[in-house]
This record gives C-alpha cells, structure tokens and sequence, in this order.
C-alpha cells in the first residue's frame, strides 16, 4: 500500500494555497458562463503555444526556470483574462540584483511573460 504524500506547508501557507485555489475555481467558472471568452482564447492559446514552442529551450536555460506554459497572467494572486506565457521559477530575485543576461524578457514575439515563484520541483518516486 503506498503512503500519501502531504505538503510540509504552515498553517498560513496551507490557507494560502486554498485562497488561490478559490481564485483559479471562480475564474474558470466565469470563462466557461462566458461563451465570448472562450472563443476569443483559442486564437491566443495556438499563438501562445507556437511561441513556447520556438523559445521554452532558451528559456529554460535562465537562472531558476524550472517549467514553461501556456497560461494566464496573475496579478496579486489572482487570474486575470490575459493569456500569456508563464514562466514557473524557483525564487523570484529582484531584476537589480540580476545580470542583465539573466533578466527573464518582459515580451517574446508579442506575447507577454508572467514570472511565477514555485519553489523547487522534484520528481516523485514511483
């Protein structure tokens, strides 16, 4: 019988995440009341798509990138109805205290990038 993995969250970070979680729920349930919304986003999505497509490689090859996607802009921890890419980090670090090298592009083709603190990803055991 395999053991359920729990996160080792505090109390605060636990009421965090459901917080967000309630957020992305009445997002979603919004778009789908909402049948402009959804039509609008298919263009966005396969354009979004291409563009990670031709860039997630050189993207991963900043500082504490660990995932790229397809997504929608948060702001304040809250989704917003811009699609855009997102790029999941291990830690944000202020630009000024990064090379401009290691500055994560603001835009690629158009298309806006969203930074997203996740902290560290790792592979569960099987």
């Amino acid at each position: 019988m395999k053991k359920a993995l729990k996160p080792a969250w505090s109390k605060q970070e636990a009421a965090a995440a459901a917080r967000a979680f309630e957020r992305w729920d009445e997002f979603f349930a919004r778009r789908a009341a909402t049948p402009s919304a959804r039509r609008s986003s298919s263009t966005a999505d396969a354009r979004i798509a291409a563009v990670q497509a031709r860039h997630e490689a050189e993207l991963l090859r900043y500082p504490n990138v660990v995932a790229v996607a397809a997504g929608f802009r948060t702001r304040r921890g809250a989704p917003t109805s811009e699609p855009c890419l997102v790029v999941y980090v291990q830690r944000k670090v202020p630009a000024r205290r990064l090379a401009a090298g290691e500055r994560l592009p603001k835009q690629i083709e158009g298309v806006p990038i969203d930074v997203v603190e996740v902290g560290g990803i790792e592979t569960l055991p099987a």
